[in-house]
Order: C-alpha cells, then structure tokens, then sequence
C-alpha cells in the first residue's frame, strides 16, 4: 500500500507508468478496443483494468503523470467515423472536464486522431491498458510529460 495513490491503480499499471519516460504513450483503450491485439502487433506492453470506467483510470493516470507540456495536444481521442460523425460521444466531455483538472491549458490539451491513425499510434505506444468502459469512443491516448 501507497499513501495518495490511487487504489484502483494496480501495481504493474504503477511500475509500467513509473517506466515511462518522457513524450512515452499510454493508451486506454475502451472495452471494445482491439487492445491485445495492437499491443502483439506494436510489441508494446499489454495490461487489463477489467471493471475500471476510461474515466475513473484516467483521473488516476492523470494524478500521478503530467501531460506532455512540449506537446500541443498530448492526450488524444479517436474522432468517430463519418458514419457515426452525428452521433452524440458525452464521454468525450467528460474526459475534457478530467485533463482540464491536471492541466492548465485544459480542453486545449485535448486532440483527436482519426481510427486507423489512432489505431496506429497505438501499436506504437508504451502500453495500451483494456478497461472496462463500455461507451463507444471511449478510447484514449496520454503522452507523459516531465516530472518536475
């Protein structure tokens, strides 16, 4: 047991965020993303967070790692297809609302890559982390900053 860690941060999402250096990438992926699969893929490493909401793991991720301050947009959402462009992503806000809590540029700190170019940059990350959230869209990309 730590004091002011986030209990529902697990001890090797804890070792893998204390790993990350600097502009490293950790993707949360929602309940549907095709996150083992990517991580075999990019060779990046791999860990489930079953049960864990994308909002509640990224309020934990976000209180023990900075956003990348050199980077204009370090955390970054997948923008719908354009057969879902109308469809209404309510989680999207609330992640906005969970970066502009840690970060002083706020929403402004908040990106979007299309799909497959998400898809991508997440065979490239650091570690791609399966939560259990079941909103679609819900996927999201964090690049540490320094700690200072």
């Amino acid at each position: 047991m730590l004091l002011n860690v986030p209990k529902l941060l697990s001890p090797e999402l804890l070792a893998t965020l204390c790993e990350m250096g600097h502009s490293d990438v950790i993707v949360l992926g929602d309940a549907n993303f095709p996150g083992k699969r990517f991580a075999h893929e990019g060779n990046c490493k791999f860990l489930r967070a079953d049960g864990i909401s994308g909002t509640d793991l990224l309020e934990a991720v976000l209180s023990v790692i900075p956003a990348d301050a050199y980077a204009e947009t370090p955390v970054q959402l997948m923008q719908t297809m354009d057969c879902d462009r109308d469809l209404e992503i309510p989680i999207w806000k609330e992640y906005e609302a969970i970066v502009a809590r840690h970060d002083a540029r706020g929403a402004r700190a908040v990106g979007f890559l299309e799909r497959f170019a998400f898809y991508e940059a997440a065979k490239k990350s650091y570690c791609i982390v399966q939560t259990g959230e079941t909103a679609i869209y819900a996927n999201v990309m964090i690049q540490k900053g320094v700690i200072k």
